[in-house]
C-alpha cells in the first residue's frame, strides 16, 4: 500500500538514494531541503518528489513543512555526517545533529513512524566484538558525541514510534568527498583527467570496518519503516574490510598509475582498529541483507566522480554549481540541468 513519506536530508547522499527507492515502490515522497533548487542528486526522480523548503534548525519552518507533507513515515537523515568537518566546527555539528533532531521530533504528527539515522561510531573503541546494541557508548569524536545526544533526544519523542538505526560505514556514488572511499575515487578521476598529480595522500590504512552500499542502506531504512516495533538496531555487512583494501581496489580501477603517500595530518586519534557490529536483531526482524558487492560500490563511486568531471568540463566559464559544503555537508550531485523536483 502506498504511503506518504517525508525525508529530511533528501538531497544528500543517503536521502537521495532512499527517495529513488521509495518512488520506485510507489510511495508518495516528500522531502525537506534547506538549499534552493536545482537538486542534482534527485535528477532521477525529478517530478516524482515534492520538496518543502525549510531549515530543520528552525522549529517553525520544520513544523510547517511536516504539516504540509502530512507523512505516515518520517526518515530523519539530515545532519553533519563527516567526522572531520564536525570536529572542525563542533558548534555547527551540534546544531544540525542535535538541535535539528529535536526540531524534527517536536514537529512529528501523532502516530507517525520516525526512522532516524545514528552511527556505529557511537561505540567508539569497543571492549568486545562483535558489538551488540546493548554495548556501552564511548564516543571518541565530536560527530559520535552528537549522535549519542541525538539518540537521547529521539527517545523522548512522545507522538511517534521511533526506530533508530546505527549503520556501519556507507559507501557508493554521491558520497561526500571528505570521506575516505569517495575522496580516493575523486582524486583518481581528477588524475585521469590530468587535473592533479597522480598521488593519493591518506591517513591510517590498517583500521578494519564493515562497508554497506548506500543503496543497500536505503533498503534497510525502508525495511525499518515497515517494522511494527520501536527500538535501536545495528546495521552492518558482517564482513570486515581494511581501508588499505579500499584504496588498493580503487587504484586498480584507475586508468593511470597512482602513487599513495601517508599524510601525518590525516592520521586521526581515537580510531578503533576494528569495528564489527552484531546486526542479528535487525536482520532477523526484517529479513534485510546487503546485496551489492564492495567492488561494485567502489567502481560505481569512481564512475560517479568521472561523470562529475565531465559535467563540470562542459559548463560555460563562470557557471556556478550546487553542492558546496552546507550545514549538511553534501557533495555535488550527479548531474546538472536536469528537470527539477516539485517545490512548495
Amino acid at each position: 500500500m502506498a504511503r506518504r513519506v517525508l525525508i529530511t536530508g533528501i538531497t544528500g547522499f543517503a536521502g537521495s538514494h532512499l527517495a529513488e527507492r521509495l518512488v520506485g515502490r510507489g510511495d508518495e515522497v516528500h522531502g525537506i531541503a534547506h538549499e534552493p533548487p536545482p537538486h542534482p542528486n534527485l535528477a532521477r526522480v525529478a517530478g516524482h518528489v515534492t520538496i518543502h523548503g525549510a531549515n530543520v534548525l528552525e522549529v517553525g519552518e520544520t513544523r510547517e513543512a511536516v504539516a504540509r507533507a502530512q507523512p505516515d513515515v518520517v526518515f530523519h537523515l539530515a545532519g553533519q555526517a563527516v567526522p572531520t568537518l564536525a570536529s572542525a566546527d563542533p558548534l555547527a555539528a551540534i546544531r544540525i545533529n542535535v538541535v535539528g533532531t529535536a526540531n524534527v521530533v517536536a514537529a512529528l504528527p501523532k502516530g507517525a513512524h520516525l526512522v532516524a539515522a545514528s552511527s556505529a561510531e557511537v561505540y567508539g573503541i569497543p571492549d568486545d566484538l562483535p558489538v551488540g546494541e546493548d554495548a556501552p557508548l564511548h564516543p571518541t569524536n565530536v560527530y559520535a558525541a552528537t549522535k549519542v545526544a541525538a539518540e537521547a533526544v529521539l527517545r523522548q519523542g512522545q507522538n511517534a514510534r521511533v526506530t533508530i538505526l546505527r549503520p556501519c560505514n556507507q559507501i557508493g556514488p554521491r558520497q561526500h568527498e571528505r570521506l575516505a572511499a569517495s575522496e580516493f575515487a575523486k582524486r583518481i578521476a581528477e588524475a585521469e583527467a590530468g587535473r592533479v598529480p597522480p598521488v593519493i595522500r591518506h591517513g591510517q590504512l590498517d583500521p578494519q570496518r564493515e562497508f554497506v552500499d548506500v543503496r543497500d542502506m536505503a533498503a534497510a531504512y525502508d525495511a525499518a519503516s515497515r517494522m511494527d516495533a520501536s527500538g535501536t538496531f545495528n546495521v552492518g555487512s558482517g564482513t570486515l574490510t581494511s581501508i588499505e583494501r579500499i584504496l588498493t581496489s580503487l587504484c586498480s580501477l584507475a586508468r593511470v598509475p597512482i602513487r599513495t603517500e601517508l599524510d601525518p595530518e590525516r592520521v586521526r586519534a581515537g580510531v578503533a582498529d576494528v569495528l564489527l557490529l552484531d546486526s542479528t536483531r535487525f536482520r532477523d526482524r526484517t529479513g534485510w541483507a546487503p546485496a551489492i558487492p564492495l567492488d561494485r560500490s567502489l567502481s560505481d563511486t569512481l564512475d560517479h566522480w568521472r561523470e562529475q568531471l565531465l559535467v563540470g568540463s562542459s559548463r560555460p566559464p563562470g557557471a556556478q554549481t550546487e553542492g558546496g559544503k552546507g550545514p549538511r555537508g553534501r557533495a555535488p550531485g550527479p548531474s546538472e540541468g536536469s528537470p527539477r523536483a516539485r517545490t512548495t
